[in-house]
């Protein structure tokens, strides 16, 4: 005999109401396929990323500029459908540049608003401040503008294993500052100006022995006060040395001054400022004439570096009607592509998936290829193809690139008392 069951008020058999019921579950999967594959990012629930970055407090210049790169990124990504689906959102803190606010704006981010991944801090001594939380957390964490995260790796690879930057350590500061001594200025001998930052000292610490590996001799390393106001008796002292070239890392907002006056003492050999405000669009607004036959240093400028590069110089140009310099706004677009290429890669927001993809992810960000070194957690520079030096010359309130020499814009131009 056999059975029956009824569906409304119709009888059917047990081997029709499984092909029911099978019908009913691969109708069921195939919505939530439908749901996951055609739902609009903003319709689900985003990932998270706490960022931490001193927005007052002090100089802000610098995490301004990153901050906006890092908008610029969320917008594309969250454009073309987030990541696994789903959108991205950042959480911002502003720690006012004091490590006790970094602590507590990190422990806010991880264990209230319990973000995947932490990014941000460009002052090293707070991400050392927070360094012990961080291994406690091992939350995921990535610097656009820190060394710090280097010399941790390096002290404790274990212990420090889910900290990452995409800065440059000393070593590789010193080897740009060497190459434009080299390259540039065709030099044989040089002097360093640096501040009392423990940066500074350990950027001259690499560069002496570097140079005269090659040939080239260090003839005075000379430090000022952090902010320095008046640098007459260094460059008094620069000039007695008569250097091949004079290279400084001046950093506090200081180098505008250090600009003027080297300008107006008329120095006779070409001189660099790496990174900071020399490398800035405004710098000419600040100083006038005197950014004339500066040569400066940094890491991307809106020239063909990548398929990236020149689009986000103008992107961002356009978005916020100032041009971005090579280090910071670049820096933080690098930064959410590289995180957001590595929780794809994870598949999952495990916190170890996160940082085993960390380690191994590659992207082609605006400054070159973006890929860790592993053998101390920050991204590879001085590779071909992977983020490398740029050094240009302001002339006429505009800057040209120098080198390398298959983006040269033009050679060096002495100035014209120099004979």
């Amino acid at each position: 005999m056999k059975s029956f069951c009824y569906l409304g008020k119709k009888a059917v058999t047990k081997f029709q109401a499984v092909v029911i019921a099978i019908i009913i579950v691969v109708a069921a999967i195939a919505g939530v396929a439908y749901y996951y594959t055609t739902t609009t990012p903003s319709a689900r629930p985003p990932i998270k990323i706490g960022v931490i970055l001193h927005m007052s407090g002090g100089p802000t210049r610098l995490c301004k500029e990153v901050w906006e790169g890092m908008q610029l990124a969320l917008e594309e990504i969250n454009s073309k459908g987030g990541v696994l689906g789903r959108p991205i959102e950042f959480i911002l803190e502003d720690d006012e540049g004091k490590s006790d606010k970094t602590l507590a704006a990190a422990k806010k981010l991880v264990e209230v608003d319990k973000v995947s991944v932490l990014a941000g801090i460009l002052i090293s001594g707070n991400v050392i401040a927070i360094s012990e939380y961080l291994a406690e957390s091992k939350i995921p964490y990535v610097s656009p503008i820190s060394s710090a995260p280097r010399l941790l790796y390096e002290q404790n690879p274990t212990k420090f294993r889910n900290v990452f930057t995409l800065h440059p350590d000393y070593d590789q500061i010193a080897r740009a500052l060497l190459t434009f001594i080299r390259e540039v200025a065709k030099g044989k001998s040089y002097v360093y100006i640096g501040e009392e930052y423990v940066t500074c000292h350990y950027i001259a610490e690499y560069l002496e022995p570097m140079a005269k590996a090659v040939g080239v001799q260090c003839l005075e390393n000379i430090f000022v006060p952090i902010g320095c106001k008046d640098f007459t008796d260094a460059l008094i002292r620069v000039e007695a040395a008569n250097p091949d070239a004079l290279v400084w890392f001046v950093y506090s907002g200081a180098e505008v001054t250090l600009t003027r006056q080297a300008y107006e003492r008329k120095l006779r050999m070409p001189y660099l400022g790496m990174m900071s405000v020399c490398s800035m669009w405004e710098l000419p607004d600040l100083v006038g004439e005197a950014s004339d036959y500066l040569c400066f240093g940094t890491w991307s400028w809106n020239v063909s570096l990548t398929e990236k590069t020149v689009p986000f110089f103008n992107n961002f140009y356009k978005k916020y009607g100032y041009r971005a310099c090579g280090l910071e706004g670049p820096a933080g677009y690098d930064l959410v592509y590289f995180i957001a290429e590595a929780i794809k890669k994870a598949g999952t927001l495990d916190r170890e998936a996160i940082i085993e993809a960390l380690e191994t992810v590659e992207v082609v960000g605006v400054r070159g290829k973006v890929k860790i070194d592993p053998t101390d957690h920050g991204a590879i520079y001085w590779a071909p193809g992977y983020i490398n030096a740029i050094f240009a010359q302001w002339l006429g309130r505009k800057p040209y690139v120098l080198w390398p020499p298959e983006l040269a814009e033009r050679s060096y131009t002495k100035p014209p008392w120099v004979s």
